[in-house]
């Protein structure tokens, strides 16, 4: 049996390799007979067809999608215009002026025809204004690309603006075709903005997907409205009544003017304002909210001559901003379908670039606001919507009666002729309070783990992820080796620190800082504007300058590094965004 086995088993071994081998021959015959009748062929030709078809079918229905795009599209820019319309939100009301000349000064109407357009024309530089129910205005900015300007291929001090059309990025060349700008697509992705191409302003792009790199937003926008004056106090040398927001200060303690504290010298001192007075007191080597309270911050408002709202910290300047469309607030405003927060680097940049194109300034150094109350009024400082003379003009301590009057000799007020020389347009329609008054905050920041960021910007770290961006603030980059916890904060140090800082800031663009400094310290801004970048203990941005400063070094490009505290020479402005 066992003999048999083995033999029965070799032959059912030979069996399979025959059976195998014949199999091969048969298919070989088979495809051989299949390729010479073309059936292989005709197969690959029916497969091929198939794929095209489908590949027609996407191109036909993504030509639909584009269309119908188009079509919205064009429901929200203007051709004849040529900008996207202005987005009016819950609270706000189309306004326009009247020029001021000579002695006439301007006046404010409001457009009672929602349809109507005759309230802009940024080719003849009046930017589209709007008022909420406080009084305080906003200007629009309309989504755009841009790039540095050239004559005789060398860089200027202009841009070149081309209006986008909608939340594309696609814009009409000079021969009316359609011509699609750049953006930067990652993180690493480094954008040249001095070249032939148009780039995107990153304030109107949805960065979330490469971490609000350049401070953009999470959404597409068609435009942003920025603020036209500097925060006020609420019956600060205007009608809107004071009313208190949902939030309290959160710093008990101010850097203080030496006027206001009789001294020779600025300090740290108690927390205060124009409305509340002294709301911290001393005790012993801290302070503490006075008789155990805290104090509510209360609603700003943006109008033209009125006390600027200082002695807010960083923190406290994001929070308030934030809070502009809450429940009960005096602006109308509707969180469900507007957005507000405090300006960033980059929307403060969006509104530089455009200001020197042929929409605004175009080359024109813009005039400073130069007035100081200088505390005449206990804990006033600045005065929103004012001009000097001239553009190399000094500050002048004045009193609120002789701007009232219109008698203080070299000052004038947004509505005068010469007041609209420190406006952004050199007209009535543009935003004021760009150049000096008081140095303003904006939510930008080194971001180099110094204990000032949590414990002046709570609010704003909070929001961050990873130690990446969002898009309420501007982050940037700074350089370890000489920017760390470990090393002693002094000046000299800290020059160390922002020009290393400056060194490392290589990608970012829009903000007016990169493109428009050539080093981190000094005076080398376009106009000869400060550029003082952040790093160690005063990692946070200011912009615009202040007017007891160096009249040469303030400006639409002047960037300066601050350590976040309140104090009497900082302001903020907020900017809103239809949601």
């Amino acid at each position: 049996m066992k003999n048999k086995f083995k033999r029965k088993s070799g032959i059912t071994l030979v069996s399979l390799v025959l059976t195998i081998i014949i199999l091969l021959i048969l298919s070989t015959v088979a495809i051989q007979s299949l390729t010479h009748t073309g059936m292989f062929k005709r197969a690959q030709e029916a497969k091929d067809k198939m794929e095209n078809a489908k590949k027609d079918e996407q191109i036909i229905l993504g030509q639909y999608i584009d269309e119908l795009n188009k079509q919205t599209q064009n429901e929200k820019y203007d051709k004849t215009k040529g900008v996207n319309k202005p987005e009016l939100m819950q609270g706000m009301k189309a306004v326009k002026f009247t020029e001021p000349k000579g002695d006439t000064e301007g006046t404010v109407e409001q457009i009672t025809d929602s349809t109507s357009t005759a309230w802009y024309d940024y080719n003849a530089k009046k930017w589209a204004n709007a008022q909420t129910e406080d009084g305080s205005m906003w200007v629009w900015i309309p989504r755009y690309a841009y790039k540095i300007h050239k004559e005789n291929g060398i860089d200027t001090q202009r841009f070149d603006i081309v209006f986008l059309i909608g939340t594309t990025d696609n814009y009409y060349d000079e021969n009316g075709e359609i011509q699609t700008a750049q953006r930067q697509s990652s993180e690493d992705e480094i954008i040249r903005t001095n070249g032939e191409l148009y780039t995107v302003h990153p304030a109107f792009t949805n960065e979330s997907s490469i971490n609000y790199a350049n401070g953009g937003w999470d959404k597409e926008l068609l435009g942003i409205w920025v603020a036209k004056f500097a925060a006020g106090y609420a019956s600060g040398n205007n009608n809107t009544p004071v009313k208190a927001s949902s939030i309290n200060y959160t710093d008990k303690t101010a850097w203080v003017g030496a006027s206001e504290l009789g001294t020779k010298q600025s300090a740290m001192a108690a927390a205060r304002n124009w409305l509340d007075g002294e709301y911290a007191v001393k005790n012993g080597v801290n302070y503490e909210w006075k008789e155990g309270k805290e104090t509510t911050i209360k609603y700003p408002t943006f109008q033209g001559i009125s006390y600027a709202m200082v002695y807010t910290n960083i923190n406290d300047s994001f929070r308030i901003s934030r809070k502009l469309t809450e429940n009960g607030n005096i602006y109308g405003l509707n969180a469900d379908n507007t957005d507000s927060h405090l300006m960033k680097n980059s929307e403060w940049g969006a509104v530089a670039y455009l200001s020197q194109s042929k929409y605004g300034l175009n080359g024109i150094n813009i005039v400073i606001n130069n007035v100081s109350l200088s505390n005449n009024i206990k804990s006033v400082y600045g005065i929103t919507g004012c001009s000097a003379d001239k553009e190399d003009s000094s500050a002048i301590t004045t009193t609120i009666d002789a701007i009232n009057n219109r008698t203080q000799k070299d000052i004038y007020v947004w509505k005068q002729e010469k007041g609209t020389q420190s406006s952004t347009t050199g007209t009535i329609y543009g935003i004021y309070d760009f150049s000096c008054g008081t140095w303003e905050r904006v939510a930008a920041f080194v971001n180099n783990g110094h204990s000032y960021l949590n414990e002046y910007a709570s609010s704003i770290m909070e929001l961050l992820k990873d130690n990446k961006g969002s898009k309420y603030v501007n982050i940037y980059p700074f350089d370890d080796s000489k920017d760390n916890k470990s090393i002693t904060n002094n000046s000299d140090n800290l020059n160390k620190a922002i020009v290393a800082n400056y060194a490392k800031n290589t990608k970012i663009y829009g903000d007016g800082i990169r493109e428009t400094s050539t080093a981190g310290i000094g005076q080398t801004s376009w106009y000869s504007d400060f550029s003082y970048f952040g790093g160690l203990y005063r990692p946070f941005i200011e912009r615009g300058g202040y007017y007891n400063d160096f009249k040469e070094g303030t400006g639409l490009f002047s960037f300066y590094g601050n350590n976040g505290v309140s104090h009497f020479f900082g302001r903020f402005r907020s900017v809103l965004v239809s949601l």
